[in-house]
């Protein structure tokens, strides 16, 4: 009778224990966190992913890619590598990475 009850008790504190557990909280729903700064590949995909959700959801492509940080569609424009700047060739749609100084 004394281990029934010990048993019982033992395993109400399981799950009391259990149900006490810190619980995850959901990813938000805002725009996805930018990509580990460094490859140009990874930002230019980012961007590129950002100009096509855009396009898609307003039936037109953006002004620039500040426009795509101001509606969301991405948390903000990765920083390009040195020497070089980011362009929109309104021709492809792709977000296309140009000498900086260059005629676009």
């Amino acid at each position: 009778m004394k281990l029934r009850l010990v048993l019982f008790v033992i395993a109400g504190i399981i799950v009391v224990m259990a149900a006490c557990r810190k619980k995850e909280v959901p990813p938000s729903s805002g725009p996805p966190p930018p990509p580990e700064f460094g490859s140009s590949e990874n930002n230019l995909g980012y961007l590129n992913d950002g100009f096509r959700k855009f396009q898609q959801a307003k039936n037109r492509p953006p002004n620039d890619l500040n426009e795509l940080v101001t509606e969301k569609v991405i948390a903000r424009v990765p920083p390009p590598p040195s020497g070089f700047a980011y362009t929109i060739d309104r021709k492809s749609g792709l977000v296309t990475l140009q000498q900086a100084g260059q005629p676009k």
